[in-house]
Order: structure tokens, then C-alpha cells, then sequence
């Protein structure tokens, strides 16, 4: 099914950009034919706006979140909740892929027309650059996601395609980005076909390129347990040397800057735009274009938010809907994440607690018959309201872009390389760097009784908190004892080579394809 999809998908992006755009000027035809889709530069720019825009779009879905929300950090869980291993209904753990291969289908469209184009050499760089990120972004997702898939590289493929191993698809999603990194100008040398500057960040430069780079090297280093025997036979430091390498070429960049304190963090960082932000998909101001799309809003565009966050920031929500939340923290465990310390006769608090929790220590005195004892977190603070229509005066969504990678992250990245490399020093550091900006204490050798890694990974743990990183961080440590959930904590090493860390194939891409085949571990419980 995927490969006729593919097919037909490609021929109708060409439509699309002659319909859609209103930079793109199309040859008049009867039909429109790949050769006549693509005839000057600023119908190439065009056709990367609609990658960009099916990039927010299908990489934005909600249930491209999945597994990401199985590791969040809560302390409640329904008992029904997939973080638990419910491997006794596989049928929960199945995701369809084709959104993402309808990225990878809109990204190659232009790709064999950029070189018969006349225009400069750097422009060309730039476009090729583009798709090779999202491509290779695109693949990091199928690769960490579902493990094993189809590769499909430049052309429209016309027979099935057999799937990969996910070492194989990180490779592939790796070789892309460093193609990437090579071709992509800086942030601040981005420009449009007629030389205007583009200042949003949801367009790939070298920096987003380089931060991806990172992420894909450390997730093949860290991740070496999952793979099979005969694929599990590479240097691991080769790849946290390359993503420790990736890391402090975003770091060094004067381009991006920490933003001041955590405060900032959540009213500027994390709507978009910012200093701190590497690489986002522009989702503020646009959920009026996106309720005209296949999916509603309410469930269909994804903010890690939703399932944290209600009172005081969503519209006509009251304070005791904490207790219904999906995922909820504990005021003890705030305070323990967060600590008060006293130096002289002062006492310090690490900002992040006020920042990510609104008015702390006022909602922990409420009663508990109101608020069941949880925190209220507010990292997310623009509501969306509907203003026509049935959704008029409802919450729509976060009005926040998506931010994919953000400097405190990428520096605490570093900081997990550097100790799997053996430079505590360089690890502290960078550890350090992100707790001064919080005004939490500096890094003492008696943490977590002297484990660094650990420290580094809670760390992470504290300043992403509700971001979507803590199941990837997890496992890229081999945690998953200590910190997933429930069944998740009794796997087996062949439960993980089998794919129990993956999603499942859902039924309809087994549609025509006689080379699909469903991950191991789901279709043992099937």
C-alpha cells in the first residue's frame, strides 16, 4: 500500500504547489507531468514552503508522539496506560507510518530538479540541504519510533520494499544529515530566492543539521544493547565522539544563546523564535490553516502540554481538574526535583520549580480535596481560543510552536558524551552551565552516590520536564529498569532485540507490500 501511496502521492504534490502557492508559476498543460512541475527557482522555494509545511504538519500528529509519552515523568498512570506494557493488547501499541512517508514522498519531488535549474551554486546547496534534513529528521523518528522500516532514498519506488533494521535506518537518516550539515547555511545566512532574510526557525540550517547530527550519533552509541548480534559490532565512542563533536559546534556558534533564566525558558523559548530555540515548526498563529486539515485540533496537533496542563492557563478550567490530568507530578516531588537550599542566611531556590509550576508553594498549601496533593504546571502559557463557530471561546490548542531542539538541551547532550568519553571535566561543566542558569546547586561528587551519568541524566530529567525527551533518554542510557513503568521494567535483553521498544506496524501497510513484516516482539503477543 505504502508504495502505490508513494506514487500517487508524488504526482499529486506537483498539483498542490501549481494550486497552493501563489510564488509558483506552472507551464500551462493538460496535465501537470514531473517534467514541467519544476521550471525556475522560485518554484523549487516552493515546493520546499510545502515540505516545510507538511513537515509541521505530519511530524505534529499526535500519535507521532508515541512512544515519547510512555517515558514521561508522572507519578500517576491509568492502569490502562500503554507506559505500562499492556502487552497482553498489542493491537495499542500499532501506529501507521504513512504521514511521515508523506513527508519523505513531498521532499523527494523537487530533488531531481534542482540541479537542471539555473540559478547559484549556494542556492542549490541550500535547497538539497533542506530536504536532506527533513529527510533525515523524518528518519530519526521511523528509526527510534518503529524500528524496523522501509527505506526509501531518492526515487519513487515501484516495487515493495523490503524493511531495515533500525541501525540500518540511523545510518541512512546519518549519512543525509551530514550531507545536511555540509550544504545548510547558518541561521543568520538564511535567505529567501529574492534575497530577503529568513528570520523563523522552522526553515533548516546548519545548526538544526548539526544539532540532529548529535542526536542520531548518540542514539546509535547508547542504544548499541538493542541492536542484533551481527549488527551490534561498531565502535560505540566512534559515535558519542561524533555527537560530542556535532554538540559543540551548536554550542560555539554565536548564534544561539541560553535564554537568561527558566522563566524565559517558558514564555519565550517555548512559544518560538528565541535565542535558545535551534529548530521549531511553526505552529503559533496558524491553527486556523491547520482546522482546515484531515484532523481536529483538539486531538489531532500535538503539545506535550495537554496532557500535563490545565488550570490557570486553559480558559473555563478549574483548579481541581489536576486530578483528572492524564499525567500528574506530586507537590513532594516538585520539592525534591526542585530543593530549597539555605547559603548564609538566605534561602535559594532553583528557579526551574516556579517557572515549569504555578505559584508553588501557594497551590501546595490548597487542600488536598481540591488539588489531590499535585503540582499545577504552567510551563506552556498561550491558550489558543476558538473566536467563530463551534469552537467559539473553547480551547484550541497551545498557541507555542514546536520546538525541536533547544541549547540548554544540546549542552546537557554534550554533557552525557563527554562522561561516556571519560571527561568528567568537560561533563560537569556543561552540567554546571545549565544549573547556574537555574540557581540550583553546582555539581557535588556525592550525588547519586558519585555516578555522574546519572546526575547528567537527571538533569536532563529537571530541565526538559514534560518536553518529550525522558523516554529516549532513558533508553539511549539503558535505564529502563529503574525508570519506565511497569512490564517495561521486566523485559528481557530479547524482548529488546525483538523490538518491545518500538511501536508496532499497524495493519494497513502490510496492504501490497509482501515484504512487510511485523515487529517481533507484538506479533509474539498477537
Amino acid at each position: 500500500m505504502m508504495r502505490n501511496y508513494y506514487i500517487l502521492l508524488a504526482f499529486w504534490v506537483c498539483a498542490l504547489c501549481g494550486a497552493c502557492e501563489d510564488t509558483l508559476r506552472m507551464i500551462p498543460e493538460n496535465s501537470v507531468t514531473f517534467s514541467n512541475a519544476f521550471s525556475n527557482e522560485r518554484e523549487i522555494e516552493s515546493g520546499l514552503l510545502t515540505v516545510e509545511k507538511y513537515a509541521r504538519n505530519d511530524l505534529g500528529m499526535t500519535n507521532i508522539a508515541y512512544p515519547a509519552m510512555y517515558g514521561m515523568y508522572t507519578d500517576y498512570l491509568y492502569p490502562s496506560d500503554n507506559a505500562l506494557l499492556q502487552e497482553n493488547s498489542p493491537e495499542q501499541y500499532m501506529l501507521q507510518w504513512l504521514h511521515l512517508y508523506r513527508v519523505i514522498a513531498i521532499a523527494n519531488v523537487p530533488l531531481p530538479y534542482i540541479d537542471k535549474i539555473e540559478m547559484p551554486q549556494e542556492r542549490r546547496d541550500f535547497y538539497k540541504g533542506q530536504i536532506y534534513f527533513t529527510k533525515g529528521l523524518v528518519y530519526f523518528e521511523l528509526g527510534r519510533r518503529w524500528g524496523r522500516c522501509p527505506i526509501i532514498r531518492d526515487k519513487v519506488e515501484v516495487n515493495p520494499v523490503k524493511y531495515s533494521s533500525w541501525i540500518e535506518v540511523i545510518d541512512y537518516a546519518i549519512d543525509l544529515t551530514r550531507k545536511a550539515v555540509k550544504l545548510l547555511p547558518e541561521y543568520t545566512d538564511l535567505k529567501t530566492s529574492d534575497g530577503r532574510a529568513i528570520t523563523y526557525k522552522s526553515v533548516p540550517c546548519k545548526g538544526a543539521a548539526q544539532a540532529l547530527l548529535a542526536h542520531l550519533c548518540a542514539w546509535k552509541a547508547g542504544c548499541k544493547y538493542m541492536a542484533i548480534q551481527e549488527q551490534a559490532t561498531y565502535d560505540e565512542n566512534t559515535f558519542w565522539a561524533a555527537a560530542d563533536s556535532a554538540c559543540t559546534a551548536v554550542i560555539n556558534s554565536p548564534i544561539y544563546n541560553l535564554a537568561k533564566n527558566p522563566e524565559d525558558v517558558c514564555t519565550s523559548t517555548l512559544v518560538g523564535g528565541d535565542q535558545e530555540s535551534i529548530y521549531e515548526n511553526t505552529m503559533r498563529g496558524y491553527w486556523n490553516e491547520l482546522a482546515n486539515e484531515d484532523f481536529p485540533l483538539d486531538d489531532g496537533i500535538f503539545c506535550f502540554g495537554r496532557f500535563f496542563q490545565a488550570w490557570p492557563v486553559i480558559p473555563n478550567a478549574e483548579e481541581g481538574m489536576i486530578t483528572s490530568m492524564p499525567y500528574r507530578i506530586l507537590n513532594t516531588t516538585v520539592r525534591k526535583m526542585y530543593p530549597d537550599r539555605i547559603v548564609g542566611d538566605k534561602k535559594i531556590t532553583d528557579l526551574r520549580r516556579d517557572a515549569y509550576f504555578y505559584d508553588f508553594e501557594r497551590m501546595e498549601s490548597e487542600s488536598t480535596n481540591i488539588t489531590g496533593g499535585y503540582a499545577y504546571p504552567w510551563k506552556w502559557r498561550l491558550a489558543r481560543v476558538g473566536t467563530s463557530g463551534w469552537a467559539a471561546g473553547e480551547f484550541v490548542n497551545f498557541d507555542q510552536n514546536r520546538i525541536w531542539f533547544r541549547l540548554a538541551e544540546i549542552i546537557l547532550l554534550r554533557a552525557e558524551c563527554r562522561v561516556r568519553l571519560g571527561d568528567d571535566a568537560g561533563a560537569i561543566a556543561d552540567l554546571n552551565c545549565i544549573r547556574e542558569r537555574a540557581n540550583a546547586e553546582l555539581y557535588n561528587p556525592s550525588e547519586y552516590d558519585g555516578d555522574l551519568r546519572y546526575a547528567i541524566f537527571k538533569e536532563r530529567e529537571k530541565e526538559l520536564l514534560m518536553e518529550g525527551w525522558r523516554w529516549y533518554d532513558v533508553l539511549r542510557n539503558g535505564y529502563y529498569k529503574t525508570e519506565l513503568y511497569g512490564g517495561f521494567r521486566e523485559v528481557s535483553i530479547q524482548d529488546i532485540i525483538d523490538g518491545v521498544f518500538f511501536n508496532g506496524v499497524d495493519k494497513t501497510e502490510f496492504i501490497d507490500n509482501p515484504l512487510a513484516r511485523q515487529n517481533t516482539y507484538w506479533l509474539n503477543r498477537m
